[in-house]
């Protein structure tokens, strides 16, 4: 029993090697589109050793307690303080810096950025100080 062998050129082209880059195309863009869909706030707490000034603030909320919030040098009561907000808004790309002292519970804090988004802001910075390095 004889085999034949044939030397005849093969005119199809290989594919496996061109589904295996598209594979990993479709793997890299998957991977890519779900780190770009993350968002979240750029809030820092009171004491953090990575603390950056902000030189772009537009609007300056200061929180001492219920009765005494300055904002852009003005007193005003907590009730006050949204439609102070609306009156200031102007664009979403307005920032909005909020300074209140480490004591104040952090419920209040929550509570002031859940107004100050309700105004239209979506930008919102917390104060904070640097803690030197020992």
């Amino acid at each position: 029993m004889k085999l034949q062998i044939s030397k005849k050129r093969m005119s199809t082209t290989i594919l496996i090697s061109m589904t295996d880059v598209i594979f990993l195309l479709i793997i890299f863009l998957l991977i890519a589109s779900n780190f770009a869909s993350q968002t979240g706030l750029p809030i820092r707490l009171p004491g953090s050793n990575s603390a950056v000034r902000q030189t772009h603030q537009i609007v300056h909320i200061v929180y001492q307690d219920n009765d005494n919030i300055v904002i852009l040098g003005k007193k005003i009561s907590m009730s006050e303080l949204e439609q102070e907000l609306k009156r200031e808004y102007s664009s979403p790309e307005q920032v909005v810096r909020l300074s209140a002292d480490k004591d104040i519970p952090l419920q209040t804090i929550i509570t002031i950025m859940d107004i100050i988004r309700g105004s239209g802001f979506e930008k919102i910075f917390v104060a904070t100080d640097a803690i030197s390095k020992r």
